[in-house]
């Protein structure tokens, strides 16, 4: 009952909670495009200071394109390099990307990545190159390069500006930004130029800023260092980037706090919430459920006379008056309980007064029967008085264990049966007959109407082994009763001379009358009866009552 009510309440409020998980999710996302955009801000007079130095570099590339074309490369480094602080190198390419003029390098060096010269001959005006190493100046360098057409419009050349990267990152720095935060300049590869805190970044962080050209937040974790927030953004177009970085806000910072009290909030209130019901359902409910139990099993074990209201006072009032109605109800109970008891008290006095008097009777029965019998002459006369006397004193042993037993219902097999064997065993002389008994009975109770049917078989079985099995040498009758799982089995066998089954039925074999009535009686039991038979062997009868025949 708890776990239903709990899971209940956990569904009313799972709504509650999944909208509280979907607004930590947005307040995260919305705290690091907070971080972003902070970085972005901080580092503004700094990053356009690069910027500035980058386009300036870019558009006296194109006042002076006419003096490097005709060859004056000295005259514009010279007035450029205190304009331009990280300028490295001025030069005039021809058509091959081959370097016709250069200063203050000499001429006839080429063009790093010619792929820079195709886009010129593609038809690209301003080309940025990607960052490369110069062993002439051995330094990292990226350049500018302007493609030169003649009057018709025909490629004939280029100019170009390297420019240091190591000092473009410096001017960042010069622009002094805010304590703790850090400007470096990032190529496509990921290498840092002008950064003491990193020396590569993620190359699939870079690939990602210069797919989307929009400043993009990324957080690099290093072991042994402290979590750093860096913000890529492209410096024009082209393959150079820059990097702000600083330290990642801690724990206590607006930017944790934020998503994680969107979150743990309603999950505290949520925790509280099943908390609470889980006390007051075993406070309130479970507790007196419990105390309910207890009560209920002490009046099923007929305890009717206990008082249990008097215990629940301290209990919710439904419970209270459910606890008084249950005493009101075992008062009830208690009282035709007792009433019942007595007429069943009643009955069984009366029912054993009329198996008691039946036995009585057939006892009379069997007395004028044996007064008769002595009268006559006739043998098969005197057997068949012989016969009924037998049944009738069987039926008398049935009413006598009746009347004895104390469930009426039911009766006790074992005392039973030894009874009915030892008197007709007595009764038929099989002492002086040489016939010895054999009885093996299991502990079973079986239903009272099937004793009659169950006696009257044995003593068919019994008497017709006398009669027919057995010479004057005698033999043995073995009874046996035994219980398993299928139901309960009489056996009754002899080792007299047997017959063979398939011969005709006659009195002499024993199969007259006594088989039928012992049919009869098997069919009255609803049991299964094995007839297992063979001269000079003996005879099985094997009766199988299966349970609740």
């Amino acid at each position: 009952m708890r776990k239903r009510l709990v899971m209940t309440l956990v569904a009313a409020l799972m709504p509650i909670l999944l909208l509280s998980v979907f607004s930590a999710y947005l307040d995260a996302a919305k705290g690091l495009d907070e971080r972003r955009v902070d970085l972005l801000l901080l580092s503004d007079d700094a990053l356009d200071s690069v910027e500035k130095s980058i386009d300036q570099a870019a558009l006296l590339l194109t006042l002076n394109r006419d003096d490097l074309a005709r060859g004056r490369c000295t005259k514009v480094y010279n007035n450029l390099s205190e304009i331009i602080a990280p300028l490295a190198n001025v030069a005039h390419f021809d058509t091959e990307g081959v370097a016709t003029c250069s200063a203050p390098s000499d001429a006839g060096w080429t063009l790093p990545d010619p792929e820079n010269n195709e886009r010129l001959k593609r038809g690209e005006k301003l080309v940025r190159s990607d960052t490369y190493y110069s062993n002439r100046d051995s330094d990292w360098l990226f350049s500018i390069l302007l493609r030169l057409d003649d009057d018709e419009g025909t490629f004939v050349g280029s100019v170009g500006f390297e420019l240091h990267t190591a000092q473009l990152a410096a001017l960042a720095h010069e622009a002094g930004p805010p304590t703790g935060i850090e400007v470096a300049v990032v190529d496509d590869r990921g290498e840092a130029f002008g950064s003491s805190r990193f020396a590569k970044l993620n190359p699939d962080w870079v690939a990602t800023v210069s797919k989307e050209q929009t400043p993009t937040l990324f957080v690099l974790k290093d072991k042994g260092a402290k979590p750093l927030d860096v913000v890529i953004k492209p410096l024009g177009p082209g393959n150079v980037f820059a990097a702000i970085s600083r330290e990642s806000p801690g724990f206590w910072s607006d930017f944790t706090l934020r998503p994680l009290t969107s979150i743990g909030l309603p999950l505290i209130a949520f925790s509280v919430a099943l908390l609470a019901v889980w006390l007051a359902i075993d406070s309130l409910v479970l507790r007196w459920l419990s105390r309910l139990t207890r009560t209920v099993r002490v009046y099923g074990a007929g305890r009717y006379q206990f008082k249990a209201g008097q215990t629940f006072d301290k209990a919710p009032d439904e419970i209270s008056r459910l606890a008084r109605a249950m005493d009101v109800m075992a008062k009830d109970i208690g009282e035709r309980d007792q009433d019942l008891k007595m007429a069943i008290a009643s009955r069984d006095a009366a029912v054993r007064e009329i198996h008691h008097r039946v036995k009585n009777n057939l006892q009379i029965v069997t007395s004028f029967l044996n007064l008769q019998g002595r009268q006559l002459r006739d043998p098969e006369a005197k057997a068949a008085i012989s016969a009924a006397r037998h049944r009738i004193d069987a039926l008398a042993i049935v009413h006598q264990t009746l009347y004895q037993n104390e469930r009426l219902e039911q009766v006790h097999l074992k005392p039973f049966l030894t009874g009915l064997v030892s008197h007709l065993s007595e009764a038929l002389g099989m002492e002086e007959s040489g016939v010895e008994i054999v009885q093996d009975y299991e502990d079973v109770m079986r239903p009272a109407d099937d004793a009659i049917p169950m006696a009257l078989f044995i003593v068919e079985a019994i008497t017709n082994a006398m009669k027919y099995a057995f010479g004057p040498e005698g033999g043995v009758i073995t009874v046996s009763l035994s219980v398993d799982e299928t139901g309960t089995t009489l056996k009754i066998s002899d080792n007299g001379r047997g017959y063979d089954p398939s011969a005709p039925s006659d009195q002499e074999n024993g199969r007259g009358l006594g088989t039928k009535l012992m049919s009869a009686f098997s069919r009255q039991l609803a049991a299964t009866l094995e007839v297992e038979a063979s001269p000079g062997v003996g005879c099985q009868l094997k009766l199988h009552m299966p349970d609740g025949s």
